[in-house]
């Protein structure tokens, strides 16, 4: 993979950083110049993206909720 632009997820910022995807690995966090959020490297069936705090903990949340109610339909 090469360089990508990859817009901030920052409640306010829109910016976009400019990655080289070689140097990133899931799990390490980027900066934003512009805003200063901090962001996680995601990486799922090879697809590339940011997310912030907040997003990373809905998503367990929700993750969470799923395996709940499969557990009350058993």
């Amino acid at each position: 993979m090469a360089s990508k632009l990859i817009k901030c997820k920052g409640p306010v910022c829109k910016d976009e950083l400019d990655l080289d995807m070689n140097e990133y690995e899931q799990g390490d966090f980027v900066k934003c110049e512009e805003c200063s959020e901090l962001l996680e490297v995601e990486i799922k069936a090879g697809k590339f993206r940011l997310v912030t705090d907040t997003e990373k903990k809905n998503e367990e949340m929700e993750d969470l909720d799923a395996e709940l109610d499969e557990e009350e339909d058993e």
